[in-house]
């Protein structure tokens, strides 16, 4: 196994980045594709220079933050307060299917009850950065489908979490985990978001009071998008949900434009491709060949039932066919978020290591898929609705 100097690692996945990113481009397909498939191939399943306990791969999870809170930032939020209910709809729907569709084939094909249970909790998650991306890249993110996805992402990650939560006790397996834990784990993310609320009444009032270069809030605004993302991780909420919403903290201050255009400048050149380029080193070969059936049907599953399911929670939100369309196509991709679900579950003995490899190949596979739905889907509607 080789392990480069870290310096070279970090070469080699800005340059894979930003070589495959542009191919991609160059056919017509999303640029995030070309970044994954170039971080498949320098992971373990060809190239095997870059490994996930590498230290660069550490520190993919800023390109997530970077991308989530510069999603916030360029967020109307009065328009996400109007698309919230219908997002919560969508997140619910888009929760039920999958959990419900997976549980019952994973037993059909014979896998125990808690890895079947498990297995679908790991892909009720929604990772939307990887949609951001690729909404953003066709300008659709500050659309009404583009806001929708974004309310729904975040019902969709407490829902998921909420749910892992649950089951941890019910299925009476881990380590130290009971009722007790269960129920303040929900009290404690219930804090977080009061502590949100006190956060933006903070930053405004000291933005009024304090004259602050741009210099200044945008140092300030990062630490602010670190430290929110680092404690909804710590109340085991995603990362990506605590710097969207220090996003959405300074997105109505005089400093979003000059904050948005120092953010995507920075995380356009360094973090955001390590982040794809980190997702498809995650993507194991071993991991298809040991469960090759149940990697097909996982992956047909997880694409065909999140879409599914979000369709329908969008429709009967009264959004048009094309709209539910490029809704259901956003919320496909489980990306960081399924990743994580999947390591917690390992570490507590929810799964095998064998179904873990195979779990993590297709939340890749469905990372991959999603913007390869997404872009047509959005220039279908495009083209019937003009």
């Amino acid at each position: 196994m080789i392990y480069l100097n870290y310096l070279i690692a970090l070469f080699l996945m800005i340059a894979f980045a930003k070589i495959f990113g542009l191919i991609a481009s160059k056919i017509h397909i999303p640029e995030v594709v070309g970044q994954i498939f170039g971080g498949i191939i320098l992971g373990p399943s060809f190239l095997g220079l870059i490994h996930r306990q590498d230290v660069v791969v550490s520190l993919a999870g800023l390109g997530a933050v970077l991308l989530m809170f510069v999603a916030g930032l360029t967020c109307d939020v009065d328009r996400l307060k109007k698309y919230f209910g219908p997002g919560l709809i969508v997140a619910f729907m888009g929760v039920i299917f999958p959990v419900a569709s997976i549980y019952f084939v994973c037993r059909y094909l014979q896998v125990s009850l808690i890895e079947s249970a498990f297995i679908g909790i790991v892909f009720a998650a929604t990772s939307v950065s990887i949609s951001v991306a690729v909404l953003e890249e066709m300008n659709e993110l500050k659309s009404s489908a583009g806001t929708t996805i974004l309310a729904a992402a975040v019902a969709d990650d407490i829902i998921s979490i909420v749910l892992l939560s649950v089951a941890i006790p019910l299925l009476g397996i881990g380590r130290g985990h009971g009722n007790s834990d269960a129920l303040l784990l929900i009290v404690l993310q219930v804090i977080f978001f009061v502590f949100l609320w006190l956060c933006y009444k903070v930053v405004t009032l000291l933005i009024d009071v304090l004259d602050l270069s741009p210099q200044k809030i945008g140092l300030y605004s990062f630490l602010l998008c670190l430290f929110l993302s680092g404690t909804a991780e710590m109340v085991k909420l995603s990362a990506v949900t605590g710097a969207f919403f220090a996003g959405l903290i300074f997105s109505k201050t005089e400093f979003q434009k000059p904050l948005t255009s120092r953010l995507k400048g920075m995380g356009g050149l360094l973090a955001v491709p390590i982040f794809f380029v980190s997702i498809g080193v995650e993507m194991q070969v071993t991991g298809i060949l040991k469960n090759g059936w149940l990697f097909v049907i996982l992956t047909l599953l997880a694409v065909v039932t999140k879409f599914v399911g979000a369709f329908i929670g969008a429709r009967i939100s009264r959004i048009d066919k094309f709209n539910s369309a490029e809704i259901g196509a956003g919320m496909i991709s489980r990306g960081e978020v399924g990743i994580v679900i999947a390591q917690a579950g390992l570490a507590s003995h929810f799964i095998s290591t064998s179904y873990y490899s195979t779990l993590i190949a297709v939340i890749v596979m469905t990372t991959i898929i999603a913007p390869l739905i997404l872009k047509p889907v959005v220039l279908l509607k495009r083209k019937y609705k003009n």
